[in-house]
């Protein structure tokens, strides 16, 4: 078996099993990135290394190779077995084109080398790079339907200026979540400026919000324990069932009575409890 029958082999049983484990079998569109995440900040690189196992988008080409850049098209044997040949002489191809966006990588010009650069084994390929800055964290792993919850994200960011410390900061999976951030960072603008007596700017609400009632209550919800209860969900998906649950608490027992600790507590108690109750088998009628 040739090389290039060996990585069209390979491909179709990469993509078979892509679909038994439901990850994504197909490269990312990078127009798709462009426009979900609004990219238009540009660092040009220069000349580096990149790792093969990052490079997994494509500018143009997403149904001719796989996530795994191995070749799905017959048309494709001609250059792909040219260039092979390249590779395993004396002088090597030149280096790639790519795009970075977060962690991942975009081939714009340089599809066959790096197929046949993976289908060698090869750890990292020369590449000059440009990367689209973008506060959303992109992995390799990612599908379109993550991409389309990022999209949430990056209008969130954009809209509010602030930028995450850690990859999950902000994100959220729930319905509506990010209209729901932005609705809390309003409401406490409004009680803000009853506090001081004054007008209250966006910017400075934003940062009152995210320093004073966010990350105060990501933390107590991360020393709870919570989480553990929801292991598809996100921190800040916790931060909006908590605070939900917060506000039912306060307008059945007041204000000052109610703390954050305490209401966290009450929700994660009230959780288990229904989880118990839900699995206890129904009494059979005599």
């Amino acid at each position: 078996m040739s090389g290039f029958d060996a990585a069209r082999f390979a491909a179709l049983m990469k993509d078979l099993l892509a679909h038994l484990l439901n990850r994504p079998a197909d490269l990312l569109s990078f127009d798709a990135v462009r426009n979900h995440l609004r990219l238009k900040r540009v660092v040009d690189h220069g000349i580096v290394e990149v790792p093969l196992d990052r490079i997994v988008g494509t500018l143009g080409r997403e149904r001719e190779f796989n996530r795994a850049f191995l070749p799905r098209d017959e048309s494709l044997r001609a250059r792909w077995d040219d260039i092979k040949d390249l590779a395993e002489g004396h002088k090597g191809f030149p280096p790639v084109e790519l795009y970075r966006v977060g962690d991942v990588y975009f081939v714009v010009d340089g599809h066959h080398r790096v197929s046949v650069a993976k289908s060698m084994n090869a750890q990292t390929i020369e590449a000059q790079v440009r990367e689209y800055i973008t506060p959303v964290p992109l992995d390799s792993e990612i599908s379109i339907e993550e991409l389309l919850l990022k999209e949430g994200l990056a209008d969130f960011l954009e809209t509010t200026g602030l930028f995450p410390e850690s990859p999950n900061e902000f994100r959220v999976t729930v319905p509506k979540g990010y209209e729901r951030l932005l609705e809390h960072i309003s409401v406490h603008r409004y009680y803000r400026g009853i506090e001081t007596g004054r007008e209250i700017s966006e910017k400075e609400a934003i940062e009152s919000w995210r320093d004073s009632v966010y990350r105060p209550m990501i933390d107590i919800i991360r020393k709870s324990g919570v989480l553990e209860d929801f292991p598809e969900n996100t921190e800040t998906d916790l931060y909006l069932f908590t605070m939900d649950h917060l506000h039912y608490l306060r307008e059945q027992y007041g204000q000052k009575t109610v703390t954050p600790s305490i209401g966290v507590k009450h929700f994660k108690k009230q959780n288990r409890e229904d989880k118990k109750s839900r699995k206890k088998p129904a009494k059979k009628e005599a």
